[in-house]
């Protein structure tokens, strides 16, 4: 093996080739036209463009995939995860045209790749099954109901052909299942090429628990411990940890062995990861099977850190034929991990992806970083919104947890609006410092997702904001006199933030200013005062008073955006202008698309009378499924948008006449 292509993009395009260099062993990255510019396409020692710019035109085109393989003269393929990389077929053509396929054996895949078929190898394995329902072909609608009364809610609508929280819909009762079948089967086709879907008791409050586990050509398989994941939004994991804080000694080795054991049963080859949901607490805990991803997972990171293992370098020596590099005594894990995934997402706006450019990012380099991105990067709308996953290795989960805090806190990321402060908050609440992280989490604690930034902090940074915004040269002002100024406003709009405006008046002494928060009106409305404020700069390093207290401070601009860092807390900000923007007024004329994306489902037509909150158009964006609805009463006048569109962000999708209101 001499040269791999690696049929991905991203981080983890990124990760394979930094073992692959390690090794001796060149690479070869494809790429869609949105990614051309990259980090994962310059890392590579050769790139190979693909035609289009969706993940079906792309990175799913198995065609495209062989050719890009035979012209750069690879020998050895390697799938990532996600995309094709537990599609049997993909596998087969890779072996059938000759080249090293480095994964488990298609017969292997295609055993764990319908989640339907997988519970049945399970259950003959003896593994517990969670109670569920197959739904046949042509199944009809009173039968499904029927079903679904049988397994209990709530439950989960499961797509069988995939994984990453596609597909997946939870039903708490009878009235909201058919809308939710008809979204994952929707959401499973467009993702996996696959409508099959699947019914299962949704248990809550229990924890997702996995096993890792790696075979070999030789008959050789073992487990590398295990991690949780139950702390996720949109049933995609967010932070995993190793090892599982709540899992009761006496069932870490019969889940051991139950993964071994079903691994085991098909003759596994590569890595591989076994999943489990644990339900109850202490001796009344007890695990049952979920799904096998024959493939390399997300979260692998946190297994290398405590195992001290490169799991790509042992994929590709399997691949080779190589025995296991390590018998099951000879692992022995040492320490705790966590790892979070940086998104570029708003989740106290239900998660919303946020596309555009990513004008810096850095994180302080005492933690593990695998990255797609890097300062200047652009994030499309075609891709999954993830920027990052930061790790932490301490020899307590404690250390471990407080270092990850602190390195999030300390990052650079500039441009976009992220889930990072909403990931410290998850790392610093009490029920996490705790280990008590169920699947519930997120649900039961809802303050994490919109972290509030203190109010002292965006005092002070709001200043500095306004030294940026209204510049001194000489350390004096514009409009500098020796009698007190009139009271001067700028008006400024956090990202992901509320507004604020700030009042500020210059005099002989200095200057002092005063806050007006959200809708208060600048000119009747007393601002809070915030006293003397000042801001000096030394080295590069911006010194904010406010209050008498002084803080450093790093302030960057991008045209009109304005980021302030301090050691604990970032925000972004916008000046307001001081007239509203008409041509935008204009364009409001109706509901519209938050982010860029494709249309996939009109559900109204010209004439409809609709109600508030009812769903008139369906839009799929960073491989997610967004509801557009209707904000009131009224009539559909006219529909804009078609199945299959590309549109850009705050797009009318339709225009609606309001319903007048009777007597």
């Amino acid at each position: 093996m001499r040269r791999i292509l690696v049929a991905n993009r991203g981080e983890i395009a990124r990760r394979v080739f930094r073992t692959a260099r390690a090794m001796g062993i060149q690479t070869v990255a494809v790429y869609s036209e949105p990614d051309a510019d990259a980090p994962f396409v310059r890392d590579a020692d050769m790139a190979i463009a693909l035609r289009g710019s969706t993940s079906a035109e792309t990175y799913l085109d198995v065609d495209q995939i062989l050719e890009a393989v035979r012209r750069s003269g690879a020998d050895a393929v390697h799938p990532g995860y996600g995309f094709l990389s537990e599609n049997p077929a993909f596998a087969e053509a890779v072996t059938a045209a000759g080249y090293t396929w480095i994964g488990p054996t298609p017969d292997s895949i295609r055993a764990m790749a319908l989640k339907v078929e997988a519970k049945r190898l399970a259950a003959a394995a003896g593994v517990p099954l969670v109670p569920g329902a197959e739904l046949p072909d042509g199944i009809d609608d009173g039968s499904v109901a029927r079903l679904a009364e049988e397994v209990g809610y709530p439950l989960m609508v499961k797509a069988s052909a995939g994984g990453g929280g596609k597909g997946m819909r939870i039903v708490e009762s009878a009235p909201e299942l058919a809308d939710a079948l008809a979204s994952a089967r929707r959401e499973a086709q467009a993702s996996f090429g696959d409508p099959t879907v699947f019914l299962e008791r949704y248990l809550t409050r229990s924890r997702h628990v996995e096993v890792q586990v790696f075979g070999d050509m030789h008959g050789n398989v073992v487990h590398l411990g295990e991690r949780e994941c139950s702390i996720q939004r949109r049933h995609q994991k967010i932070v995993e940890e190793s090892p599982s804080p709540g899992l009761a000694s006496h069932l870490a080795q019969p889940m051991y062995d139950a993964a071994v054991s079903l691994a085991s049963s098909i003759g596994y080859v590569g890595a591989g990861t076994v999943e489990f949901i644990v339900a109850g607490e202490g001796a009344d805990q007890t695990f049952y099977f979920l799904e096998m991803n024959t493939r390399l997972q997300v979260e692998h990171p946190v297994t290398e850190m405590v195992t001290g293992i490169d799991l790509v370098e042992w994929q590709i020596r399997v691949a080779r034929g190589e025995a296991l590099p390590r018998s099951q005594d000879e692992i022995v894990p040492c320490g705790h991990a966590i790892e979070v995934r940086l998104y570029a997402e708003d989740p106290a706006r239900g998660y919303l992806p946020n596309t555009g450019i990513l004008h810096a990012f850095a994180v302080p380099q005492d933690v593990r970083v695998d990255s797609g991105v890097e300062s200047g990067s652009e994030v499309s709308a075609y891709y999954d919104p993830m920027l990052a996953k930061i790790i932490a290795h301490a020899a307590d989960r404690q250390t471990a947890t407080q270092s990850l805090a602190l390195a999030l806190r300390g990052a650079t990321v500039h441009g976009l609006i992220t889930n990072r402060d909403s990931l410290v908050a998850i790392l610093e609440s009490g029920r996490f410092i705790v280990g008590d992280t169920t699947t519930a989490f997120l649900d039961e604690e809802p303050a994490t997702l919109d972290a509030a930034v203190p109010g002292i902090v965006l005092d002070r940074h709001s200043v500095a904001v306004l030294a940026e915004a209204t510049p001194t040269r000489d350390g004096v002002a514009p409009g500098w006199r020796n009698v007190p100024a009139v009271r001067e406003l700028i008006g400024l709009e956090r990202l992901g933030g509320d507004a604020r405006v700030l009042a500020y008046q210059r005099s002989r002494d200095g200057v002092v200013a005063g806050v007006l928060d959200g809708e208060a009106n600048p000119y009747a409305d007393e601002p809070r005062d915030l006293g003397a404020i000042g801001v000096r700069t030394r080295g590069g390093t911006a010194f904010v008073t406010v209050g008498g207290v002084e803080a450093p401070c790093r302030i960057s601009r991008y045209d009109d955006l304005i980021c302030v860092d301090d050691p604990l807390w970032s925000t972004q900000w916008r000046e307001q202008p001081r007239f509203a923007d008409r041509e935008a007024q204009a364009g409001a004329r109706g509901p519209s698309t938050p982010v860029p994306g494709t249309v996939t489902l009109v559900e109204v037509t010209v004439g409809d009378r609709v109600t508030a909150g009812q769903t008139l158009v369906v839009l799929e964006a960073m491989k997610m499924e967004h509801r557009i609805t209707a904000d009131s009463d009224g009539v559909v006048t006219e529909v804009l948008v078609e199945p299959g569109q590309s549109v850009d962000a705050h797009a009318v999708v339709a225009v609606l006449e309001v319903a007048q209101e009777t007597e």
